[in-house]
């Protein structure tokens, strides 16, 4: 029905390369194959949920299809650019394999169809998502196919899990891994939609949306939709905290200062408080954990040290940091009490950033041992 609503994700879903956000890599690639007439028979979309491998698919198989092509350049107003968006061109066949795993069901939409000629555009695309849930009878059915497949066919696979597909089908395969998409992106992205839906945000607000996401594009629309229906048309950052149990990013910057500092009150008077508002404490432990990420990378850049978090700490001490923080993980995630389990870890991964390392020590001694007589005596200068 024409007007009806459209949820955020597919209203705003990208319908050309252009619209393709934080996987210029990949678009760039499948632009110079189309312009050198260099196009494989079979691609494989490796990454994360929502970071655009089924949306990719559909426009490169507009490319293909649409006037004119292949063109990377297509009009999307197109009429099979058109149909293809809407699911209805009969030359683009979407099947997915998590519901589809028998092999009678891939002869059935598959093998017994490939030979017939495209009835609308230049290509018959075949595009399979999550294919590694295929099962090992399917995989061998459909490795003929694509050994030699007719030259009006091209496959397009989609996978969160490569490591599940049999090797043999890999390495008929153009390769391509998408990448989580970044904040910074997705707050954009976010921001250009909120002034087309007349919604509005705050920067906070948008950056928790995105932090929330994980690198996902669709799960950042999701949130974003769901605030809508929770806030109306202004969206402020409490609001998001709230719904969602997080913690400022202004929280987890005090919080990382207090862990550097090494001040035990302040850590367990921080969590207290997180706890008391009813924040996700294991949410919390993995933004702790992006933000000293931040912290090691400048002390890399910086050849060995950062004040990113008030207190100078070594790249070594922030490594420690870090490992001390996933070493509680678990605990904090399946533990009886997560609040304690939380405390613990932090505090052993302060008290383990403040140790000097077994192989340092062992130099330094090293070092003092070459300056002293064999008597242990202090050498004369």
């Amino acid at each position: 029905m024409s007007g009806s609503y459209q949820v955020i994700a597919r209203k705003w879903r990208p319908q050309t390369f252009d619209d393709v956000v934080g996987q210029d890599h990949v678009v760039r690639t499948l632009k110079n194959a189309i312009a050198r007439n260099r196009i494989a028979h079979a691609y494989l979309l490796v990454g994360p949920r929502g970071t655009g491998k089924t949306s990719t698919a559909r426009i490169f198989a507009k490319a293909l299809n649409a006037a004119g092509g292949p063109n990377a350049d297509f009009d999307p107003a197109d009429p099979i650019a058109t149909s293809i968006a809407e699911g209805r061109c009969l030359d683009v066949i979407e099947f997915d394999a998590a519901s589809n795993t028998q092999v009678d069901k891939v002869r059935e939409f598959i093998i017994d169809t490939v030979a017939y000629a495209p009835a609308e555009g230049r290509f018959k695309v075949y595009i399979i998502d999550e294919v590694h849930m295929l099962s090992a009878g399917s995989f061998n059915a459909l490795l003929k196919t694509l050994e030699e497949p007719p030259a009006h066919v091209k496959f397009i696979f989609a996978t969160t899990d490569p490591q599940k597909m049999p090797a043999t089908v890999i390495s008929r395969c153009q390769r391509f891994d998408l990448k989580p998409i970044p904040t910074e992106l997705i707050v954009q992205r976010l921001k250009k939609i909120a002034g087309s839906e007349k919604i509005k945000v705050s920067d906070a607000a948008l950056a928790s949306i995105a932090r929330m996401a994980d690198g996902g594009m669709r799960d950042a629309q999701s949130i974003f939709d769901q605030m809508i229906s929770f806030c109306g048309a202004e969206i402020g950052e409490a609001d998001v905290l709230d719904v969602y149990g997080l913690v400022s990013a202004a929280k987890i910057a005090e919080l990382g200062a207090a862990l550097a500092a090494g001040q035990h009150k302040k850590i367990v008077a921080i969590v207290d408080d997180c706890d008391e508002n009813g924040r996700d404490l294991y949410r919390l432990l993995v933004d702790l954990q992006t933000h000293l990420q931040g912290a090691l990378l400048d002390s890399i850049a910086k050849g060995g040290q950062s004040e990113v978090l008030g207190t100078p700490m070594t790249t070594e001490q922030l490594t420690r940091l870090l490992d001390g923080l996933r070493e509680g993980e678990n605990a904090v995630k399946h533990g009886l009490s997560e609040k304690v389990n939380f405390e613990v870890a932090l505090l052993k991964a302060v008290e383990a950033s403040r140790a000097r390392a077994i192989d340092s020590l062992i130099r330094e001694i090293a070092t003092l041992a070459d300056g002293l007589p064999a008597d242990g005596s202090k050498k004369n200068d």
